[in-house]
C-alpha cells in the first residue's frame, strides 16, 4: 500500500515557518529563515545553533531519545508487571517496556513526536546546507567547511537513530521494501511529493545515503579545530564559537558515528578501524580526550565523565527536566530504577551497598523521593535515581552544566573489543574491556576483570552490563538490545531477566500521523 505522507510534510513545513522563534530560541537572533541570516558569519552561527536547539527538544535528545523513552524500552526504569489502572507515567512505561505502544495513546504519541520532530529537524538542516551554498557571507574557507561539516554530521546522526528506532534490524531488512525517507533536500518537502516510491528508501539505499553524509562530514571537518587546537575541549565554557568542540558535532564524533553504523551493519573490521581513530586520542598530554579521575568524579559529581565525551549537546533545560523526570514522590509518576535491578542485575557481584561498590559509576545512584515504594508490589525495596544530570549552575566544572552526552570514548572500546572477538583475538578483546574497568575504580584483582578464557561465555553478558553502567540517560541500551535481538532483558522491578516479545519490541510501527491516508 502506498503511504501518503503529504499530510505530515505539510505539518512539518508549516510548523517550521510558524514556530521557528520557539525551537530556535538559543539567543534572540537565532532565526534560520530570515533573509539576512546567512549574510554574516555571526548570523550563520545563530542558524546552526538553532539546529542544535531543535535536536535537544524533549521530543528528541532532550528526553525521548536519551533519558526517558529509549531508556524505558531498555528496561532501566521500574515498571509494573501488569497493566496498571489510570493514566500516570507507570502506564506509559508498562506499554513501552512490553512493546505495546500502539495500545496506549500516551506511549504511541511519543513515537509520533520523535517522527515529526526528527523529520522537521532534518528539513531545517537541509535548509541550512542549501542556504550555506548560496551564502555571500565573508567567512574563511576553513570555518565554512567546519560549519557545513557539522550540519552533514548532524544529518547523518539523526537519520541513523531514526533508522535504528523505526527501521528493521539490519539482518531482517529486505532489499525490496522501502522503509523510511532519507531527507537530503528541501525539494522533497516543498513539492509535497507524497508517495512511497518517491521519498522512501530501502534499508540498503538509506545506509548508502547515511555513509555518504558521514564521508562528506569527515571531509569537511578535516578543518576542525579539534584536530590542531589543544584548547578545543575545555571544562570551562568559552565564548569562541569554535571552542568547546565536544559540545558540537566534530571530526571525532563523525568517526565514532561511522564506527556505530558499521558495527550495526556487521562490518566489524572497519567499525574497529574507525573506532580506533577515536581511542587513539585518549590519554594524557597531547591527546584530545582524557580519562576522568575517580576522585574528580566523586568530588564534582562528574558522572558524565566529561573528559571522555566525544559528542554532547548543550541543553539549557537540563536541570528543570531533571526535576520533572526524577524529583517526584509518586512511584507511578517517576522515572526511577528499582534498587533490586541495580544490585541484582546491573551491579551483580559487587555487593548490596551501592555506596560501597568499588565501581565509581554506582555512586551516581541515590534514593528517590518515592514515598510509596515499599507498599507497591513491584518495588518492595525502594527506588533510586541518578545524579548524573543533577548539576547546578554553581558546579565546580561549568562545562558539566546543561550537558547531554551522546557519544563517549568507552563505546569505541566496546566496538573494538567485539571486532577483536569476531576475529578470534580473545586476548585483545579482554584487554580492551579491562581498560575501561581500570578507569572506573575497579582493581585488577576484581572478579570483573576478564581473561581471554572468559570471552566465549562472558563477553556479551559483560558488554550488556557495561552498557547499563556506562550509558544511563543516553539511549544506547535499547539500541544494543535491538542490534543483538535480545529475547531477554533485566526486568525493571528486579529479579532474573524476563522474556521480551522481540518482534514487538524491535519493530516500532511508523506513527499513524504518517501512515493515515
Amino acid at each position: 500500500m502506498k503511504r501518503n505522507i503529504s499530510h505530515l510534510l505539510y505539518i512539518v513545513a508549516i510548523g517550521f515557518f510558524t514556530s521557528c522563534s520557539d525551537f530556535l530560541d538559543v539567543a534572540p537572533k537565532d532565526k534560520v529563515l530570515e533573509e539576512d541570516q546567512y549574510k554574516t558569519e555571526a548570523g550563520i552561527h545563530g542558524a546552526l545553533n538553532g539546529l542544535y536547539r531543535q535536536l535537544i527538544s524533549t521530543s528528541l535528545y532532550g528526553a525521548n531519545l536519551s533519558q526517558t523513552a529509549l531508556d524505558a524500552m531498555g528496561h532501566f526504569y521500574t515498571y509494573p508487571p501488569s497493566q496498571p489502572s489510570g493514566n500516570k507515567l507507570s502506564a506509559t512505561l508498562f506499554f513501552l517496556c512490553n512493546g505495546r505502544s500502539e495500545e496506549y495513546g500516551a506511549a504511541e504519541s511519543i513515537f509520533a513526536d520523535i517522527w515529526k520532530s526528527g523529520y522537521n529537524t532534518l528539513l531545517n538542516i537541509n535548509y541550512f546546507l542549501k542556504s550555506m551554498e548560496g551564502s555571500t557571507a565573508v567567512i574563511g574557507s576553513n570555518n565554512k567547511d567546519v560549519l557545513m561539516g557539522e550540519a552533514y554530521g548532524l544529518r547523518a546522526y539523526l537519520h541513523f537513530d531514526l533508522f535504528r528506532l523505526f527501521g528493521p534490524r539490519w539482518e531482517d531488512r529486505s532489499n525490496i521494501n522501502k522503509i523510511l525517507p532519507y531527507s537530503r533536500t528541501t525539494d522533497m518537502i516543498l513539492n509535497h511529493v507524497g508517495y512511497e516510491e518517491d521519498v522512501y528508501s530501502t534499508a540498503d539505499e538509506y545506509l548508502d545515503y547515511l555513509l555518504e553524509d558521514i564521508r562528506e562530514a569527515e571531509r569537511l571537518l578535516a578543518a576542525d579545530p579539534i584536530l590542531s587546537d589543544d584548547s578545543a575541549i575545555s571544562k570551562e565554557l568559552i565564548s569562541d564559537f569554535y571552542k568547546n568542540r565536544n559540545r558540537r558535532m566534530n571530526y571525532y564524533a563523525v568517526k565514532a558515528l561511522e564506527a556505530r553504523v558499521l558495527q550495526y551493519i556487521g562490518d566489524y573490521k572497519n567499525a574497529a578501524i574507525a573506532a580506533k581513530v577515536v581511542t587513539d586520542q585518549i590519554g594524557e598530554k597531547g591527546k584530545v580526550f582524557s580519562w576522568t579521575n575517580v576522585t574528580t568524579v566523586l568530588a564534582n559529581m562528574d558522572y558524565s565523565f566529561f573528559n571522555e565525551v566525544v559528542f554532547g549537546i548543550n541543553n539549557p533545560d537540563m536541570l528543570s527536566n531533571y526535576n520533572s523526570f526524577y524529583n517526584k514522590t509518586d512511584i507511578n509518576d517517576l522515572y526511577a530504577v528499582d534498587r533490586d535491578n541495580l544490585v541484582q542485575n546491573i551491579y551483580s557481584g559487587f555487593g548490596d551497598n551501592l555506596k560501597a561498590i568499588i565501581d565509581v559509576r554506582a555512586r551516581q545512584w541515590t534514593e528517590s523521593n518515592d514515598q510509596g515504594g515499599s507498599s507497591v508490589s513491584y518495588s518492595q525495596n525502594g527506588t533510586y535515581i541518578s545524579n548524573k544530570f543533577n548539576i547546578s549552575a554553581n558546579s565546580n566544572l561549568p562545562a558539566l552544566v546543561d550537558f547531554q552526552p551522546l557519544i563517549r570514548v568507552t563505546e569505541m572500546y566496546y566496538i573494538q573489543a567485539e571486532a577483536a572477538l569476531k576475529d578470534g583475538d580473545k586476548k585483545t578483546a579482554a584487554e580492551l574491556l579491562n581498560t575501561v574497568s581500570s578507569h572506573r575504580g575497579i582493581p585488577e584483582t576484581s572478579f570483573y576483570y576478564l581473561t581471554e578464557n572468559d570471552m566465549d561465555e562472558q563477553f556479551y553478558s559483560h558488554i550488556e552490563s557495561e552498557y547499563y553502567k556506562e550509558f544511563y540517560g543516553e539511549g544506547q541500551v535499547y539500541f544494543y538490545h535491538k542490534r543483538m535481538k535480545s529475547d531477554q532483558m533485566f526486568p525493571g522491578y528486579g529479579g532474573a531477566s524476563v522474556a521480551v516479545n522481540a518482534s514487538a519490541m524491535y519493530n516500532i510501527p511508523i506513527p499513524n500521523i504518517e501512515t493515515d491516508i
